[in-house]
């Protein structure tokens, strides 16, 4: 976590180069933005601040699939629920999901935000959300919020996941971001920290 945050604020210190500085005037400019990767990765914390700066409606799939305690929506649910999001003409959606309406949002996408970070990275991500969840009750669903003290919630199977995503997942779904990426803004953040200098406080976009 003290690394996390020496990274943002040695990041957020730098200057933009050309190519980010293009990647923010992309962003800024959106009106459809996802943000996909690995659990971990960054999501959450990139696309709730692009929300704040942006004045973009955030939408998380944690908070369509996840009820109270913690249960599942059903799929039907779940697909109702997103589909009513996309038709909207105006959101950041955060999450993977990958087998559920996943090339809908590419399609309906102005804007694509991969957060292809290395796998020490997001399992450290997951690590400190955890945490967090444990601890103070922070980082959950919006269904859970209230809630009390969230379990610890790191399952092995879950942290195969995480480590196999690299390998497992994302052969999966790269060809068809690289499919609709050629024909949107597609911006590829190999760190987390990478984003920092967007969401710099004179980086703000005006209301």
């Amino acid at each position: 976590m003290v690394v996390g945050l020496l990274y943002r604020l040695i990041y957020s210190m730098r200057p933009l180069h050309a190519g980010q500085d293009n990647e923010f005037r992309a962003v800024q400019h959106a009106k459809r933005i996802i943000v996909i990767g690995s659990p971990g990765s960054g999501k959450t914390f990139l696309a709730k601040r692009l929300s704040m700066w942006t004045h973009l409606p955030y939408i998380s799939l944690d908070d369509l699939y996840w009820g109270p305690e913690w249960k599942r929506s059903t799929d039907k649910q779940f697909l109702k629920q997103l589909g009513e999001v996309l038709q909207r003409e105006e959101w950041i959606i955060e999450g993977n999901y990958h087998e559920r309406y996943f090339t809908e949002r590419l399609q309906r996408a102005d804007t694509i935000i991969v957060m292809d970070v290395s796998t020490l990275e997001a399992i450290t991500g997951v690590i400190t959300r955890s945490l967090n969840r444990f601890l103070f009750s922070k980082e959950l669903p919006k269904g859970v919020k209230e809630e009390a003290v969230r379990i610890w919630d790191i399952s092995p199977r879950f942290v195969r996941f995480v480590l196999g995503f690299r390998r497992r997942i994302r052969p999966k779904i790269w060809p068809l971001i690289m499919q609709y990426g050629n024909q949107r803004n597609l911006i590829i953040l190999k760190s987390k920290y990478r984003s920092c200098p967007w969401t710099a406080p004179d980086r703000r976009s005006s209301p």
